[in-house]
């Protein structure tokens, strides 16, 4: 995810630019996806963003306290079943990830 994360920033910075677009839909090609789906589900590449920051927030809290996941460029939060189909997406690409072996 943190991958994800980084061309995303690298998107935001460079919006005139296709390299750091090219990136990110490398990278969704990689978790077997595409930005149309992510943009079918969340509209935008910024939702997205906003959707991967409130899903790393949840982690750090206790089991079964799952903060409501609410993107600030839309209006209503986001639906729980697009929320567990891309919760299944990067959960399955992170899995299959070397493991960092960290010194």
């Amino acid at each position: 995810m943190n991958a994800l994360q980084r061309r995303l920033s690298k998107v935001e910075k460079l919006r005139n630019r296709n390299d750091g677009e090219r990136e990110v839909d490398i990278e969704l090609e990689r978790m077997g996806t595409s930005r149309a789906a992510l943009l079918d589900d969340f509209g935008s590449l910024f939702a997205f963003r906003d959707w991967l920051d409130a899903r790393m927030a949840s982690e750090d809290h206790p089991a079964g306290v799952q903060p409501s996941i609410t993107a600030p460029h839309r209006k209503r939060p986001i639906d729980p079943a697009v929320s567990a189909k891309w919760n299944a997406i990067l959960d399955r690409y992170e899995a299959l990830q070397p493991a960092d072996t960290g010194a």
